[in-house]
C-alpha cells in the first residue's frame, strides 16, 4: 500500500475488509473454498450488522474498534461516534472481490470442525491466500442454518500485520438513527 489512509480512510477500509473477508480467495480454488465463497456472497446480499476489532498495527499502534451497518445494499460504518455512509456500492463491493478472487495465488481452504457460536451451530473454515501486497489468513465460522459468517478471525500481512476479529449479527438489523 503506497499510502497510509487517513483515520476515516481506516475506518472504512477495515469496514469494506470486513464486508470482503476472504478477500483474496481466488474463484479457481478447489475443494472447502466454496463454501466460505457462498457465505462471502450472500453476507453481500444480507442485511446484518458487523462488530470488528483490530490489533494495533495500524493507526499508531492503537487498537480499534469498528461498528457497520448493512442494509438494503447500503452499508453505514461508525466512526467516532458518528455513522457515515460508505463510497462503495455493493456492486462495487462485488466487482472488487471478483478481481481480488482472480488475482490471487497460494489459495487454500478447508473444513476444520463444527462449532458453537452464540448457541448458534457454525461449521469451521480456514483460508490462506496471498496477492501482491500481502498474506491472508481466514478462520470464519459459517451458520449451519443460515449459511452466513457469524465469526471471524483474520490475518493480514501486508508489512504490517494485523489481526481483525469480526463478529455478524443479522437480527433487527436496522439503519442508524443519525447518519
Amino acid at each position: 500500500m503506497a499510502e497510509k489512509p487517513t483515520p476515516m480512510g481506516t475506518c472504512l477500509i477495515s469496514t469494506l475488509l470486513v464486508l470482503m473477508f476472504g478477500v483474496a480467495i481466488p474463484a479457481k480454488a478447489q475443494g472447502d473454498c466454496q463454501s466460505v465463497y457462498d457465505a462471502d456472497d450472500k453476507l453481500l446480499a444480507t442485511d446484518h450488522r458487523a462488530f470488528s476489532a483490530h490489533s494495533p498495527a495500524i493507526r499508531g499502534g492503537h487498537p480499534e474498534t469498528t461498528e457497520s451497518v448493512m442494509v438494503g445494499g447500503v452499508t453505514y460504518v461508525k466512526v467516532k461516534g458518528a455513522w457515515r455512509k460508505s463510497p462503495l456500492a455493493v456492486t462495487e463491493l462485488r466487482e472488487q472481490k471478483a478481481e481480488n478472487r482472480k488475482s490471487a495465488k497460494n489459495v487454500s481452504c478447508r473444513y476444520l470442525r463444527d462449532e458453537f457460536v452464540d448457541g448458534e451451530a457454525a461449521r469451521v473454515f480456514s483460508a490462506h491466500s496471498e496477492t501482491e501486497d500481502g498474506k491472508y489468513d481466514l478462520t470464519v465460522w459459517i451458520s449451519k442454518n443460515r449459511g452466513l459468517p457469524v465469526r471471524q478471525e483474520e490475518d493480514i500481512d501486508t508489512g504490517d500485520k494485523v489481526h481483525y476479529s469480526i463478529h455478524y449479527e443479522y437480527t433487527n438489523v436496522a439503519l442508524p438513527s443519525a447518519h
